[in-house]
């Protein structure tokens, strides 16, 4: 699914985005750096720092991660 439609960010890179040190992503910053780009509009840095709040609890709580037919999922698009 696509989150930032400006820098045609989707919700896989989200979970593949790394911080320079090798750790996940856990804010939408460390998102738009791993994707070298800014955010443009603005629209998406909620849905991309929920995303990424998600995963991080998900990984904590050793749960899977969300996929679209989880219904948390649907939240974090919003």
């Amino acid at each position: 699914m696509i989150l930032c439609s400006c820098n045609m960010i989707t919700d896989r890179d989200v979970r593949a985005s790394v911080k320079p040190c090798g750790a996940a992503a856990d804010r939408a910053r460390d998102v738009f750096r791993a994707k070298g780009c800014l955010p443009r509009c603005g629209r998406c840095v909620r849905n991309i720092q929920n995303l990424c709040e998600r995963e991080a609890a998900a990984k904590v709580e050793g749960r899977p991660q969300a996929t679209r037919s989880d219904p948390a999922f649907a939240i974090a698009a919003e």
